[in-house]
Parts: structure tokens; sequence; C-alpha cells
């Protein structure tokens, strides 16, 4: 028998096979960029008829920010998660520490109302900072006047996004960590814990990510359009 570690379905049933995975993304191709569209031009008819002063860009900036709040950051979100609970299990796996910490539990309901709390309100503020064009143009001219060379905007780009994403999950993250703490290695409630602190970190990450998507779409149709 072969000691070498199963792949993809084996470590990680969670994952959908390769040809799933590349059917939906034709499927997202093929019809999400007809639903934009339809979208876009539904956007414009309704904002002249409520007679509304707005540019047929601005329109498509707040669909587009709109489509990276409600879409785009719960699926990122859902997905970093799954990456992190799949770590997890392999590290736990690798280790021998009890059984019972295999099993990921539920979350309370507290939790479970906190997280959608967060979701909702990092969707609006991904579409409240990404969708007005004016704030796209102010932060691209700020960052335009600080620019030294592609690589060196790239590297400063990570910086920013990573001190973002640890200051948004620190909170969560020094909550869990000063919990995990006092708790021993077969402390039955050490697993909603560590499950808890992935989430959390999972989605400071995604919301980073996210906004970043979202604010490169809206200047992508503030320069094309």
């Amino acid at each position: 028998m072969s000691s070498r570690p199963a792949r993809d379905g084996a470590t990680r049933p969670d994952r959908l096979p390769g040809r799933v995975r590349l059917l939906i993304t034709l499927l997202t191709v093929f019809v999400g960029i007809p639903l934009v569209l339809f979208a876009w031009i539904g956007g414009v008819f309704l904002v002249e008829g409520w007679g509304l002063r707005m540019s047929s860009t601005q329109v498509l900036a707040w669909i587009l920010a709109a489509i990276t709040g409600v879409v785009v950051w719960p699926l990122a979100l859902r997905r970093l998660h799954r990456e992190l609970r799949s770590r997890r299990r392999q590290d736990v796996g690798a280790s021998p520490r009890s059984g019972h910490a295999h099993h990921i539990p539920a979350p309370a309901t507290g939790d479970a109302i906190v997280r959608a709390i967060i979701v909702i309100l990092g969707a609006v503020g991904i579409i409240a900072l990404s969708g007005p064009l004016d704030l796209v143009a102010a932060v691209a001219s700020a960052g335009a006047t600080v620019s030294i060379g592609p690589r060196e905007n790239g590297l400063l780009l990570q910086l920013i996004a990573t001190i973002a994403i640890f200051i948004l999950a620190a909170p969560a993250l020094i909550a869990t960590h000063r919990a995990l703490r006092r708790m021993p290695a077969d402390d039955p409630r050490r697993p909603a814990v560590e499950e808890r602190q992935n989430w959390h970190f999972a989605a400071a990450t995604a919301w980073v990510i996210s906004l970043l998507v979202g604010w490169l779409l809206s200047l992508a149709t503030l320069i094309t359009m």
C-alpha cells in the first residue's frame, strides 16, 4: 500500500472536480456577461426614467460594485474559509492530539448572527467604497502621486492589503488566541474557538481581496468608458 497522501478527493472531499469547476466557469462567463449588459441597459433606462443625473459609466460602476459585494465577497469568504478548514484538518491529522479535534462544530446561534451581520456590512462597505467613481478617481490620483515603479507599486499594494487584513482580523484573533491559551489541548470547546478564529481571518482576507477586485473593476470602467 502506498504511503503517499491521497490527492484531491481523499484529502479534500469538499472540493469540486475539475470538469465541474470548468463548467461553472464557462456558465459564469457566458451567462454572467450578458446579464451584466442587460442590467446596465436597464439601469440606464431606470436612471433616466427617475430623472437622476448619473452617467452610464457610473451606472455600470454601481452594478459591478454590487456584484462584487453581493456575489464575489461571499464566495471568496466561503472559498478561503474552506481552504483554512482543510489546512487545519491536515494539521490535526498530523498531530498527536485527541480525536475530537477532527470534528469541526457548527457555529452557535450567536456566532451565526455575528457572521451574517459581518457579511451584510462587508457587502455594503464594498459597494460604498468601490461604486462611486469620484472616490475611485481620487484614490487612483493619490496613488499616482506616490508611484515609483510597477514592481514597487505592487509591493506597496501587497503591504497595504496585508496591513488592512490584520487590522480587520486583529480583534477576533486576539480574543480567540487568549481563549485558546487558557484552554488545555483536550478541551472540547477548543475546536469551536479555532473554527471561529479561522472564519474571522478568512473574512478579513476575503473582504480586502473583494474590495480590491471591486475597486479595480471600477477603475477599469473609469478608464475605458
